[in-house]
């Protein structure tokens, strides 16, 4: 089992989001909706966040390479993301307090993994701080059909050579990237995005100090950087969604929106690749 390459996620996630789907419609309703709105997606009717979907089977290949303190932190982000994207559907905010600390903790698990906060308290808060800005600037890119699953998946899997459990999130993102791209069945949502941003986080720091750790990241930390630094500055709350994405400039740039995440995923492959 835990030999079974991380490459099977894909086609693991490709069938299991369609059964989900599928249940969803004809069966049950389990899965939180994005309603139609003028904010980031710009979809014309509601639309299933099935990001939960792809958690198990990361989880498979992270306790299969029992990657126990990984494992519980992504099922965390998870768990909370899908909480917040219920209460989005019911148009009620989910209080950001709530998410920062639930975010911050499961992030400042991950360092822990490596050694302790006391050996050296600046690298150990630029790792959390790293993983947690990770976490969250994934899902900044689920605003566009595959952005944030073509992207997490070219990150997670140029930056691991497509080897290890921390792969297999990489490839069930692609697996992912079928139901929500070109015409987009359904969307990652918070639950989806945090697990593969915190995957990203993981991947990033194992890497560090190596001065090339960022570069397979270095998309969706620059559209983090960029958004937020605006929002800031023209007195919004950071966390606010908006158009003012890298996904959203190629479009008013006159890039054809179907074109914007494979544009994206190219880009952050030919990162990776350095």
């Amino acid at each position: 089992m835990a030999a079974l390459g991380p490459y099977y996620a894909t086609p693991a996630v490709l069938a299991l989001t369609g059964i989900a789907l599928l249940w969803n419609r004809r069966v049950r309703g389990f899965l939180p909706d994005d309603v139609p709105s003028q904010g980031r997606k710009q979809h014309g009717r509601r639309m299933p966040l099935a990001g939960v979907v792809i958690v198990p089977p990361i989880l498979f290949w992270l306790l299969a390479d029992h990657r126990y303190v990984v494992a519980i932190a992504v099922a965390a982000v998870a768990i909370l993301g899908f909480v917040d994207d219920w209460h989005k559907e019911k148009g009620r905010d989910f209080d950001w307090r709530i998410k920062a600390a639930g975010l911050g903790t499961a992030a400042f698990a991950i360092p822990c993994t490596q050694s302790s906060p006391l050996e050296d308290p600046m690298r150990f808060l630029f790792a959390w701080a790293l993983v947690f800005v990770l976490t969250n600037a994934i899902n900044f890119l689920d605003n566009t059909d595959g952005v944030a699953a073509s992207v997490a998946g070219a990150s997670l899997v140029g930056a691991t050579h497509a080897e290890g459990p921390l792969a297999a999130a990489g490839f069930a993102a692609c697996g992912f990237v079928a139901w929500n791209w070109p015409r987009p069945l359904c969307f990652l949502g918070d639950c989806g995005a945090y697990a593969l941003g915190l995957c990203a986080g993981t991947v990033c720091i194992e890497s560090l100090p190596a001065s090339s750790a960022l570069l397979p990241f270095a998309l969706p930390l620059f559209d983090f950087v960029q958004v937020v630094t605006v929002r800031l500055c023209l007195g919004l709350r950071p966390w606010r969604g908006d158009r003012r994405h890298i996904s959203h400039i190629l479009q008013n740039g006159g890039l054809p929106r179907w074109l914007v995440a494979p544009v994206l995923g190219a880009v952050t492959w030919w990162c990776a690749g350095w």
